[in-house]
């Protein structure tokens, strides 16, 4: 199959959180495609007045453009949620992404790490600011 033909996928999973799967190369179309069906889990997620979390499971993606880059820093300065973490990227879609999250001053809300148990991990756990 070819990389490129494969799509990403959103997923919002029991637990309560949205997934975003990047799989094959990405580029500002892809993204944006991504980004607008989490709005509308979003909206979902809103209306039952339930946490904002999303996990980015970047494993299967190959190759961010530049475009792609600048469509995701649209999007996660575009929505307000309270908290997403990210994993499974290389060495170099790390840095990046840690640039684009200190860019929008979300440092705080958004983390990058190794594997998806480290993510939901930190995803899931109670907040003792909120109880």
């Amino acid at each position: 199959m070819n990389e490129t033909a494969a799509k990403n996928s959103v997923v919002l999973h029991p637990e309560g959180y949205i997934e975003v799967i990047l799989v094959g190369d990405q580029n500002y179309q892809t993204i944006e495609e991504s980004g607008n069906q989490c709005k509308e889990l979003i909206g979902r997620l809103k209306y039952e007045q339930k946490p904002l979390l999303g996990l980015i499971n970047l494993s299967r993606e190959k190759n961010f453009s530049t475009g792609a880059n600048k469509s995701a820093l649209e999007i996660m300065d575009d929505i307000i949620y309270d908290r997403v973490a990210m994993f499974g990227g290389n060495q170099v879609l790390d840095e990046v992404a840690k640039l684009i999250i200190k860019a929008l001053g979300k440092d705080d809300q958004t983390m990058v790490f190794e594997t998806r148990e480290e993510a939901v991990a930190w995803l899931l756990m109670k907040d003792p600011m909120r109880g």
